[in-house]
């Protein structure tokens, strides 16, 4: 129960037998906490060296959603951007990097300073392709493992690739690469700074990473989105031989798990749909909201009027996040859309949660249903998914469920 015991018996637990084990955990915050804890542990036993150097790395701003990087109030002084497309009228080349120096909330307007030090000021609302990061120091070691954050195809690396470092000389870094290639990796850290610790990796971090022994830290205090069935199914399957699960309370880590498991064949989707649609009444229901039905030029003349008017800034700041998540699902189920809370944004696609049965949705403005991995998948197979099946009698909403199936062909079929 203890949050501080915990963590030290996940890193006791990895140092007994580091060879090919993995630690995931669900947030950024307890995965650099059992970071720091398995450091400590490897450099008191020895088998990590104690010469520490510390390094300024970037670490993302993921709480900013595409929507959210429109706003410069939402900007801090001293954040690193990355431009992934650049703006010539800025003189803002593609692929480099520049600090935030002062933003100005009522006019919307960021200045930066780019890499040559020259300052530039514009809206952050017309120039989009933008990644967000904060500077951290984090100490290093001869043989600390480390994951990498970005891709870069220059380097032969990818997002997410671990390595264990074989040497440091001063900014000089030389990495080991996992995997079946013998690959050693040698670059700057002071200009390639898109690494961390990775003895602790986040579930989403940990996708399509495979090693023998896997160590789970499952803490139910953790926000309610990031412990669920598909943080067990996606943190336990990278395992192929031991999995191992901490907990601070096993008979409310089971109710967690047990809230998303429930679905239906694509045929009774099917059915069912068809069976809605025969006994919906002919007049057409209200939507949830007519500012959801906005057109392009209305949506720009509202966000020129917000800017305009610095005393409704947060307000209508708000209803323009709010058109920008809504608007798919209004357009994808204009009828079945109630029910639905939008949750987040992952680039241009947007995800939503039924606050009944717990199922998600994915999709983007198209629009264009997907899974949980970005993959396009069908609107059938959507449905299927997020357990939807909503009925509509009258002015009366039934939502209607399917038994709970927990077997071998079922993704997220998992018990505790």
């Amino acid at each position: 129960p203890d949050r501080q015991q915990r963590i030290e018996a996940i890193a006791k637990d990895y140092v007994a037998r580091p060879e090919n084990t993995l630690i995931v955990s669900p947030d950024n915050a307890s995965r650099r906490d059992i970071n720091d804890a398995v450091r400590a542990e490897l450099q008191n036993s020895g088998a990590l060296s104690k010469e520490n150097y510390p390094m300024t790395i970037l670490t993302q701003r993921s709480e900013l959603t595409s929507a959210d990087r429109n706003w410069a109030a939402l900007y801090q002084p001293a954040d690193v951007l990355y431009y992934t497309r650049g703006s010539k009228e800025l003189g803002i080349d593609r692929g480099t990097y520049a600090t935030v120096v002062s933003t100005n909330p009522k006019d919307n307007q960021l200045t930066v300073e780019r890499q040559d030090n020259h300052h530039v000021t514009y809206n952050p609302e017309r120039l989009h392709g933008i990644a967000a990061y904060r500077e951290i120091v984090r100490e290093f070691s001869e043989g600390d493992r480390i994951q990498f954050t970005v891709s870069r195809p220059d380097m032969d690396m990818k997002n997410r690739d671990l390595g264990t470092i074989e040497r440091i000389e001063g900014t000089s870094m030389s990495v080991r690469m996992d995997g079946e290639k013998e690959r050693i990796l040698t670059f700057d850290s002071s200009q390639m700074r898109h690494f961390d610790h990775g003895y602790a990796v986040t579930s989403h971090s940990s996708q399509g990473l495979t090693t023998d022994r896997v160590l789970v830290n499952m803490d139910t205090t953790a926000h309610p989105e990031l412990i669920n069935t598909r943080f067990a199914y996606v943190s336990v399957s990278r395992a192929s031989q031991d999995a191992r699960i901490y907990t601070n309370d096993m008979s409310t880590l089971s109710e967690r798990l047990s809230t998303d498991i429930s679905k239906a064949s694509a045929v009774e989707v099917s059915r069912l749909n068809s069976e809605v649609q025969s006994q919906q009444p002919t007049s057409k229901e209200q939507t949830m909201t007519n500012t959801y039905e906005q057109s392009r030029e209305e949506q720009r003349r509202q966000s020129r009027q917000e800017v305009q008017n610095p005393a409704n800034d947060h307000g209508q700041a708000q209803n323009a996040i709010d058109l920008r998540h809504y608007a798919p699902i209004q357009s994808a189920l204009p009828i079945e859309a109630n029910g639905y809370d939008w949750k987040r944004e992952t680039g241009d696609i947007q995800s939503y949660q039924h606050n009944q049965s717990g199922g998600w949705l994915h999709i983007d403005s198209q629009p264009q249903f997907y899974d949980r991995l970005a993959q396009p998948i069908s609107r059938e197979q959507a449905l299927e998914h997020a357990n939807h099946f909503v009925a509509h009698t009258g002015n009366e909403n039934a939502v209607t469920q399917s038994p709970t199936k927990v077997g071998n062909g079922d993704e997220q079929g998992i018990s505790i």
